[in-house]
């Protein structure tokens, strides 16, 4: 029997691996491969997070590239600073000489020019204030010079969160990528894949129109319920577990298609247990465990799902679109559906206004607490347990005396109040 550490075969925070599964929905597995071969085809991965992406992709590559290198891109990060990254991770391969089997020796001019802009970067810029110090990038450092240097390489560049990248820096970068096209003649492994959030693709397109034709956009979708279990099913024969039926279709509930979430529940279902590692005699987990794994669960997300709402509020009357989504089929609704109901109940909030705030409420600076199921055109809650929130909420603040403004102080009793409300729907003690 071979033995898995618990960390390595349910991963909330990480890509998987050992329960890795295929998304043979819509072809994306074979799309992603498709587009990685493609000589200078620049690739972007984007979907809700949580929705596997980062898995997908590390999977595809193991298959497709022996190397490669990551950005992870935050907010505020310019395009220098994301350029000098690159650069610097290449050390591995012009420095250490740690080269793929298609690579066997590090071209001599390539590595003079890499040393050569290396002693340029030493160069800093000093502040008035005396104190901080940002490096600088070097003439030599052009995205020419960078794409020659990563296709000498063989090593394609993976941009992680490039949603996260603001304004004119997401065009350079958008407009580097049109350099890397022009370059893969020569360095036909050269490449950029951009990991993002919703919207990424579009964004792309968007700082540089010429890219249209030459962008791959690979949308990861929401699992289905049958690859939900499949993780699940994975997980319990790498761990020798059994998982009850019904306490698997229960974890598929509360995912609600996000892989992030089964992972982290069944990690806490093992973890509560002390499992830590593959069992030598089986372990079967029922109804009473996952309530345990929910406890958890949900004191570790507490703060998020606080943060994620107070976020949401920062939309000027918000409100009455969130009170509309609450009273809809968990599964989800129609904007149609919903701009009937508010109508039927009288709460007064134009269509527009509820596909603005829907869509606002997808995005990361605003909680990123609603999903829009692409095949079905259904908006819901991003997981159960944020329409939960929600109606502890309302229930909570409407059974208070009416203010024209709540101060910061009262916000958070309110939401203390309500996590308390949260935490007793689900027995958490």
């Amino acid at each position: 029997m071979i033995r898995y550490d618990l960390r390595d075969v349910f991963t909330p925070t990480s890509s998987a691996k050992v329960t890795f599964v295929e998304r043979v929905n819509q072809n994306v597995d074979t799309r992603l491969s498709r587009a990685l071969r493609l000589p200078g085809n620049q690739v972007v991965i984007y979907g809700h997070s949580g929705s596997g992406k980062s898995t997908l992709l590390d999977n595809v590559l193991f298959r497709t590239y022996e190397k490669h290198i990551s950005t992870n891109c935050m907010v505020g990060m310019t395009f220098e600073q994301v350029v000098l990254d690159a650069f610097d991770q290449l050390k591995e391969f012009y420095i250490q000489e740690v080269t793929n089997s298609n690579r066997v020796k590090v071209d001599a001019t390539a590595k003079a020019d890499y040393m050569a802009i290396k002693a340029q970067i030493g160069a800093v810029y000093e502040n008035s204030d005396g104190q901080k110090q940002v490096r600088l990038l070097p003439p030599q450092l052009t995205p020419q010079n960078l794409g020659r240097l990563l296709g000498q390489s063989g090593y394609c560049w993976v941009l992680e969160d490039f949603h996260k990248i603001e304004g004119e820096e997401k065009e350079k970068l958008a407009q580097m990528m049109k350099v890397f096209v022009d370059l893969s003649s020569k360095y036909q492994d050269l490449k950029i894949i951009a990991l993002g959030a919703v919207n990424t693709a579009r964004q792309v397109v968007k700082s540089d129109k010429e890219m249209r034709k030459r962008v791959s956009e690979i949308h990861v979708d929401l699992m289905t319920d049958s690859e939900i279990k499949a993780i699940i099913r994975k997980g319990c024969d790498a761990l020798n577990i059994v998982i009850a039926d019904d306490v698997q279709e229960d974890i598929v509930k509360y995912s609600n298609g996000l892989a992030s979430i089964c992972h982290k529940i069944c990690y806490f279902l093992c973890d509560s247990a002390l499992i830590t590692e593959t069992v030598t005699s089986s372990v079967e987990f029922v109804s009473e465990d996952l309530q345990n794994a929910l406890s958890e669960y949900i004191k570790d997300e507490e703060d998020t799902l606080k943060d994620a709402f107070d976020s949401a509020l920062k939309i000027k009357n918000v409100d009455l679109t969130l009170r509309a989504l609450i009273a809809q089929d968990p599964e989800g609704a129609h904007i149609e559906d919903i701009f009937s109901y508010t109508k039927v109940y009288g709460i007064r909030v134009t269509k527009k206004k509820l596909q603005e705030d829907l869509q606002n409420l997808e995005k990361e600076e605003f909680g990123e607490m609603v999903k829009l199921e692409d095949n079905s055109q259904r908006y819901s809650f991003i997981d159960p347990f944020y329409r939960s929130f929600a109606m502890a909420y309302f229930e909570e603040r409407d059974n208070r005396p009416k203010k024209s403004k709540t101060t910061d102080k009262e916000l958070i009793e309110l939401f203390n109040a309500v996590m308390k409300n949260v935490r007793a729907n689900y027995n958490v003690e």
